[in-house]
Formats: structure tokens, C-alpha cells, sequence
């Protein structure tokens, strides 16, 4: 079944004789290809015949070596060359490597039309159209079997292995591990392998096949058509054994089938979380409820639980949650007043991966939540906590954490709480009914230590404008600015307003906190 080099250069119509590479005419030819490139081999497999008039032979002997390996990397048949056309000089060197590589070097008489060699190619290759054929439809009957459920990830993978003669895995390449089957392990030099060889494309400009010869011998991947990015590589075959690309790209389009199915149930499940999440921190859901659908749909595990705090353009929140997925750390969010918000177990694992997630970041964690009654007041925590990592130069900072404090002020969220609305109620109240700037006006003139041109260059805008603002300021806190310790006062309840979000757009969040307090036998601190 199919054809050689060998049979190739008996056939006298072709015309074709064997300058260079003569160990090498054994090799099978699954497909004749037209080329002009200098580097064909990102369009090819392996297996084929490479035709050219010599437009992309470079000149130069250190060139054409360097042309011929990198052919025989691609593991390609060989290389046909059309007499008289375009095609340099061929040098010593370079016919010298293919003999070294038993790569096939030929040429072929000028009045020989490439479209010749290809149907010869085809017509003896007809066995194997009709091989490929079935191993086709083996792979569509398995993406039926994925449409309807019938198969496991592992199983899944397995059948189309069986299907194309090879292993297979699909990659993440941003986080180096496989999406399918979960929790394959990844050899250590195939991520790497892959980085490198993608860093040579751009995102949307990625060819068909990449070859990854560092990552072990017939070693390719293709690019997976689905919203996920990810790759499909292929590895396993024997050195002689070219893998077949028509197939290889059906599979890849019947695991981009499977992958969309698995990010329709993701995008579903974190939509829920969220909503879930949106319904606890505003009372709109019962604790027990809210911990079944918690335990069965979010795959949560029993409490105790935590809220984690950070801000929202630290990283995008579908990547984090990707990345805590990847280290099956279950996890809802919610994004709110400028922050993100995420409720997950309160484990070591948990916290661990959710800081690398993060980078470099601040993170801020809420004390261990026992029962669900208590997420808005640990959403509080959290805030709080974050505002203490920011002060402090921190990467994670948990609620209550002894030795922290900002500036002195109190660490518990009630105090807080009392000490902003007590002091500054009546200025976020005025900020809110005018659409004023006091609260920022005062925040960023204690912040310059109370220099007036430092504040007003700061805020854009006069003077005279500036001493307005802050004169509102003192007849609505009935403290004055040109006091020490009205001053020192007014510092603690601006730290502690920034910390529970009150004014520049974060009233919602303490607004919720107070109506948790006014309501009976909620708000307390227990568990």
C-alpha cells in the first residue's frame, strides 16, 4: 500500500533522478506538495514530498544545509527540484548533509508538470483516502457520543487515540497543564517546548502544525479551534511513521466540541455562583438554602468558609477562576464596587493558590465563616483586610491579624464602622444628595500633610475652591481643621471610610452592613 521514493524514481514518464541521499529511498510518500518557501515545514506533517522550482532554496551552501535539516526534522520524504528554473547552485555541502541525513535530494526534467507526480502520489495512496475515511468516522461517532454525554473525559481521549495511532493530550499553554484527560501529567519539557515554538507567532497567526522536536521525536500540536485557548498535541509515533494531518485536524475540531461544552457548563455554574453569591450578600437567601445549592451545584465542600477581597483590575477574574479550577479549588465571585469578591474554603489550599493566582498583588481574606449568615459582614472583613495588605505593602493580610493596623485605626468593623459614620455621615450624606467632592476634597489634603497648594494642584482645581470645601467640611463634622486633635480625628475616620468603602461611590457596601446590623440577631461575630 502507497508509494516510495524508489518507485518514484523507476517511473520513466517522471523523468526524475536521484542526486543526493540515496539511503533514503525506501521512504514512504503519503502526499506530493508544491512549495516556494525557505521553511515549508510549518505547513506539512511529515511524510511528504516537497516540490519546488527553487524560489525558496537560499543560495549560500551554510543556507541550503540548514534547509535540508530542517526538512529532515519534519521527518518529509524528500525534496524534488525542477531542472532549469529557479533554483541556485546546489553546493557540496549540501548534498554532502543529505547523503549524512539519507534525505532524498532529486531532479526532475523541466517539461515534467508538478500536477504529474501528484496524481501518481494520489492514484497509489488510494488505499489509504479509503483508511482515512473510516478512521474519519470513527472520530465523528466519537464526538456523538460526547454530544450526548455517553463518554468520560478519559474515555474520550482514549477513543480518539485508538482512532489516530498516537497519544494525545490537550494543552493549556498559559498554565503548562492539560485540559484533557484532567490530571494527565505533562512531560517537563513539553510546555516549555510548545512556549518557545509559539513565541515565533502571533496569536492569530499560528500554523496549521507546530513541530516540537525538543518535546521528543514526532512531536507536533495543532491549534484547537475553540474560545479556550489550548493544543492538541500529538505524540508517540514511530520515526518513519508519518502522522496523518486530515485526520489529525478532524479531531481537532471534535475536541473544540468538547471543550465549548465544558465552558458552556463552567460559564453556567460561575453565572450561578455569582448570583448565589449576590443573594447571600444581600439577605435575600436563606443560610441552609444557600448552603445546599453551595454543596450540589458549586461542588463546595462543608464549611468552614472565607471571603477573599482584592481589587478588580488586579487580574481578569475568569483567569483566577480558571487557575483555581486547575487546582480544583471550588469558588464563587462577585464583583462589587470596584472590588472582587470570592467565597471559598477556608484552607491552606485555598489561600496558597489563590496569592500565586494573584501575582504580586494584595489580597485581603475575612475571618472563618461557620454559617452563611455571617458573608456580609465577612465581605466587610475582607475590605478591611485588603485596606490593611495595601497599607502595610502586603501580598495577603487576614482579618484581625494582630500588630496590623492603618494609621492607628481600630481593627474591629464595627468600631470602624461607628467612628466613619459618626464623624463623616454628614459629609458622605451631602457628597451623596450634591453630587459634592467633599469627602475626596478632605481625604486628599490630609494625605499632602495639610498643604493647601500641594491639595489644590492635586485636585485640579483653585484655591479659593479648595477652602470652600474643606470650611463645608468643618461646619458638618463640627471639627476644624486648624486643630491637632480634630485633625488626628478626622484622619482615623477617613482611613476607616476608605476601608469599609464608604463615600466616592462605595456607600452600597456599608449601606448593606448597617441594615445587617439593624436587623435582629443578625451580625454578630460568632462563627
Amino acid at each position: 500500500m502507497g508509494i516510495t521514493v524508489r518507485d518514484l524514481l523507476e517511473r520513466p514518464d517522471l523523468q526524475t533522478r536521484l542526486i543526493a541521499g540515496e539511503a533514503g529511498i525506501d521512504r514512504s510518500v503519503t502526499w506530493a506538495h508544491v512549495c516556494e518557501l525557505e521553511d515549508p515545514t510549518a505547513w506539512l506533517s511529515g511524510g511528504e514530498l516537497v516540490m519546488t522550482v527553487g524560489i525558496g532554496i537560499p543560495a549560500d551552501p551554510a543556507g541550503q544545509v540548514a534547509y535540508v535539516e530542517r526538512l529532515v526534522k519534519a521527518q518529509l520524504s524528500g525534496v524534488m527540484i525542477c531542472e532549469g528554473m529557479r533554483a541556485p547552485r546546489l553546493s557540496e555541502e549540501m548534498l554532502e548533509a543529505a547523503d549524512r541525513w539519507g534525505f532524498p535530494v532529486m531532479l526532475t526534467a523541466f517539461e515534467v508538470p508538478f500536477v504529474a507526480v501528484s496524481r501518481v502520489v494520489a492514484d497509489a495512496n488510494r488505499e489509504e483516502e479509503h483508511a482515512r475515511l473510516w478512521r474519519t468516522l470513527q472520530v465523528y461517532e466519537v464526538a456523538r457520543l460526547v454530544v450526548n454525554a455517553d463518554l468520560s473525559p478519559v474515555e474520550f481521549i482514549a477513543r480518539l487515540e485508538r482512532c489516530v495511532g498516537a497519544r494525545l493530550l490537550v494543552l493549556d499553554p498559559a498554565m503548562g497543564q492539560a485540559v484533557l484527560p484532567p490530571k494527565a501529567g505533562v512531560p517537563a519539557t513539553l510546555a516549555p517546548a510548545l512556549s518557545r515554538a509559539l513565541e515565533r507567532y502571533s496569536s492569530e497567526q499560528v500554523p496549521a502544525i507546530i513541530q516540537l522536536p525538543d518535546a521528543g521525536p514526532s512531536t507536533i500540536a495543532l491549534a484547537v479551534p475553540a474560545r479556550r485557548r489550548a493544543f492538541l498535541v500529538v505524540s508517540g509515533r514511530s520515526r518513519r511513521a508519518a502522522h496523518d494531518i486530515v485526520v489529525l485536524r478532524h479531531v481537532a475540531t471534535v475536541v473544540a466540541l468538547a471543550l465549548e461544552g465544558r465552558t458552556a457548563d463552567l460559564e453556567r455554574r460561575r453565572r450561578l455562583g455569582a448570583e448565589l453569591f449576590t443573594h447571600l450578600a444581600d439577605r435575600r437567601i436563606t443560610p441552609d438554602l444557600a448552603l445546599d445549592l453551595l454543596l450540589e451545584e458549586q461542588r463546595f465542600p462543608p464549611p468552614p468558609y472565607a471571603v477573599a477581597a482584592l481589587a478588580a483590575d488586579t487580574v481578569p477574574l475568569c483567569e483566577l477562576q480558571d487557575r483555581l479550577d486547575a487546582h480544583e479549588i471550588p469558588q464563587v465571585a462577585l464583583r462589587r464596587e470596584g472590588d472582587v469578591y470570592l467565597l471559598l474554603p477556608d484552607t491552606d489550599r485555598a489561600r496558597k493558590s489563590l496569592c500565586e493566582g494573584i501575582r504580586s498583588a494584595s489580597v485581603g481574606f475575612s475571618e472563618r465563616i461557620s454559617t452563611l449568615s455571617r458573608v456580609p459582614e465577612a465581605m466587610l472583613e475582607a475590605r478591611w483586610a485588603l485596606h490593611q495588605a495595601r497599607e502595610a505593602g502586603r501580598s495577603f493580610v487576614r482579618y484581625g491579624e494582630p500588630g496590623l493596623g492603618a494609621g492607628g485605626v481600630p481593627l474591629s468593623v464595627e468600631l470602624a464602622r461607628s467612628l466613619a459614620e459618626r464623624v463623616l455621615g454628614a459629609v458622605v450624606a451631602y457628597d451623596a444628595s450634591r453630587d459634592g467632592r467633599l469627602l475626596r476634597s478632605l481625604r486628599c489634603f490630609l494625605e499632602h500633610n495639610c498643604s493647601w497648594s500641594e491639595t489644590a494642584r492635586e485636585l485640579g482645581i483653585h484655591r479659593q475652591t479648595l477652602v470652600y470645601r474643606l470650611r463645608k467640611v468643618e461646619k458638618l463634622t463640627g471639627l476644624r481643621i486648624d486643630r491637632t486633635s480634630d485633625v488626628v480625628t478626622l484622619w482615623l475616620a477617613v482611613q476607616a471610610a476608605a476601608a469599609l468603602g464608604l463615600g466616592d461611590g462605595g456607600q452600597q457596601l456599608v449601606t448593606d452592613a448597617v441594615s445587617v446590623r439593624a436587623t435582629p440577631g443578625k451580625g454578630s461575630r460568632r462563627g
